[in-house]
């Protein structure tokens, strides 16, 4: 009688194509995290933050009557950027020096977009899972910065209150 052997497969994997495990996944979700976090600093390092003068006061109040814990920040002293809470949720204003409203920015939750928007992406997307999403508002015309995710890339979503959608940006995780 012949001992038996257990022999372990390797699995093959396709030319290009890299095994990934959780744990490597996790380093590089944290890494990714860490890198956005320092990104975000280094960006608000060049901004400064700064006391409003009257006239924007007076413009935020007016546009966002309920605004807490304002910060006003400034990279040129052309464009004032207001970060507040109204309602709960974050809001991010753009003042000129005038105090008109240039545009706004906040993050909401993917219950709160337009039902054209939910439904397009939904069907275009069945196996990514939205992880931010970014509603900036111009002029009157409102865009959604969708983040999607899945077990390989990364992918930024623009829409249309209409549910027009491009790919906006797309990242592959490493």
């Amino acid at each position: 009688m012949k001992p038996s052997i257990i022999s372990i497969r390797k699995t093959n994997t396709p030319a290009g194509v890299s095994r990934i495990s959780v744990r490597g996944v996790m380093k590089r979700m944290l890494f990714l995290f860490a890198a956005i976090l320092l990104s975000t600093s280094l960006t608000f390092a060049a901004t400064k933050e700064m006391e409003a003068t009257n006239t924007l006061k007076e413009a935020l109040n007016k546009e966002f009557a309920g605004a807490s814990a304002i910060k006003w920040y400034s990279e040129d002293n052309k464009t004032f950027m207001a970060k507040f809470t109204l309602n709960e949720r974050s809001v991010t204003a753009y003042f000129d020096a005038n105090g008109t409203l240039l545009a706004t920015r906040r993050y909401i939750a993917v219950e709160h977009l337009p039902l054209a928007v939910s439904t397009k992406l939904t069907k275009r997307y069945p196996k990514e899972q939205v992880r931010w999403v970014v509603e900036f508002e111009k002029e009157g015309s409102t865009v959604y910065f969708i983040t999607l995710e899945n077990t390989d890339t990364w992918k930024v979503i623009k829409s249309s209150s209409t549910g027009d959608m491009s790919v906006h940006q797309r990242l592959k995780k490493a």
